[in-house]
């Protein structure tokens, strides 16, 4: 593995570029790469595959969510590496609580986030931890229960190789670190938890390691 397949690469995206360029220059200056850009479709798979962790920051006052994701689910299904989701700019709580349930979405920051505290979060999301206020991590599990009562174990027909992963899964490892657990391929241990998704109906990895502990 080269240097360049190590490296972790932080996209700004969003209709406000100077703003979005001056963050993008801070998280710089705190040992994060950072690149600011105006639209989600600058991204490539090309781009994503020479990093190991790629996070993509969006604004959500200047984007549409659906298509930022809708591109980046693609991406995903490209590269071997992780490809994380945070949302910054969100207007309240209630919106952060429904972006908890999309795809990929690992966190958000509310428009009045001190910088320090993104930076934390950013850092955090890095480690393939869940960065959302405790209020907004509380109502989405709660509305969650529902759902992983509908999906039982019986309900559900794992393979004994995504049992396993899901496991790792659920302890909050990146994807690397499951390949590594597991004597896999990256590539492999994505290919399996695209289909633990698909069997469980969950939407993301807070989803995933909310029916792990419920049902494992």
């Amino acid at each position: 593995m080269t240097d360049l397949d190590t490296q972790q690469q932080v996209y700004v995206v969003g209709g406000q570029h100077l703003q979005n360029s001056l963050l993008a220059e801070f998280l710089n200056k705190q040992g994060l790469p950072a690149i600011a850009l105006r639209r989600v479709e600058e991204i490539s798979a090309d781009q994503v595959r020479s990093h190991e962790q790629t996070l993509v920051l969006g604004d959500f006052n200047t984007i549409d969510i659906n298509t930022l994701i809708s591109h980046l689910m693609e991406i995903d299904q490209e590269v071997v590496g992780d490809l994380l989701i945070g949302i910054f700019n969100v207007d309240d709580e209630d919106s952060l609580s429904r972006l908890a349930g999309l795809p990929m979405v690992n966190g958000g920051f509310l428009h009045d986030c001190p910088q320090d505290h993104l930076l934390k979060g950013v850092r955090a999301m890095m480690e393939n931890e869940l960065w959302l206020p405790r209020k907004v991590l509380q109502q989405y599990l709660m509305k969650s229960r529902g759902f992983n009562k509908t999906f039982a174990r019986s309900e559900v027909t794992l393979t004994d190789r995504e049992v396993e992963v899901l496991k790792v899964l659920a302890t909050g490892a990146k994807n690397s670190d499951i390949a590594r657990s597991l004597s896999l391929s990256p590539h492999t241990i994505k290919t399996h938890i695209y289909n633990i998704f698909k069997k469980i109906n969950a939407s993301n990895r807070l989803q995933a390691v909310n029916w792990a502990q419920e049902n494992l």
